[in-house]
């Protein structure tokens, strides 16, 4: 009788095209640690415990970069648990790549108070924060297209239904809940516009 499932025996892209996502979470990274505000500057409260952990812009760069630099892998390396691994990871690396940039500029750049806080910031020692926010949110939509577009048929087929639902609602219902702990543990919200729904719609809108 056949296998129950077959376990991809090819990388999910080519090199050049997993080298180019990973080059460019890399200067994403690179941006992270270098050009931007530490978030304890920013928001001493809300990060307390988690740092950078506690926004979701990190969480995804934090897994853009390990997912492209494993594609690499793939690449070089005949790995097929690896591959298999990539494939069912696809959709979720698609979502938080282009929800990041989507989200950022159409609910947060060209908000005033951030103009504002990137002004004082930009004045006050960190002259290039405005090169972090594009490098930090704008990198990663191009390159999830980039990845996607370069996707190689696969024997194997895609992310099963089962597989799109447990990771990324997976994802999901974990930072949920990483943002109700530290609501819990702080007091505070990591992002405004979550008070803004709580006080419109009560605790159930959130």
């Amino acid at each position: 009788p056949p296998p129950p499932f077959v376990l991809p025996l090819m990388p999910i892209v080519s090199l050049p095209v997993a080298l180019v996502c990973a080059s460019a979470q890399y200067v994403t990274m690179y941006s992270t640690f270098n050009f931007s505000v530490p978030p304890q500057k920013i928001m001493p409260i809300e990060t307390k415990y988690l740092g950078r952990f506690l926004f979701l812009t990190f969480h995804s760069n934090v897994f853009l970069t390990g997912y492209y630099t494993l594609s690499v892998m793939s690449g070089v390396y005949t790995l097929p648990g690896l591959d298999a691994a990539l494939v069912a990871l696809q959709p979720l690396a698609f979502g938080l790549g282009t929800f990041l940039t989507l989200a950022y500029y159409a609910l947060d750049h060209f908000n005033p108070e951030q103009i504002e806080r990137r002004l004082f910031f930009k004045m006050n020692g960190y002259p290039k924060i405005e090169w972090s926010a594009h490098l930090e949110h704008g990198l990663a939509l191009p390159f999830a297209l980039v990845f996607a577009y370069g996707i190689l048929p696969n024997p194997s087929g895609g992310p099963t239904s089962y597989e799109v639902c447990a990771y990324v609602g997976g994802y999901l219902a974990y930072y949920l809940a990483q943002t109700h702990v530290n609501w819990f543990a702080t007091g505070r919200w990591p992002y405004p516009f979550i008070d803004d729904v709580t006080q419109a719609g009560g605790a159930l809108a959130r």
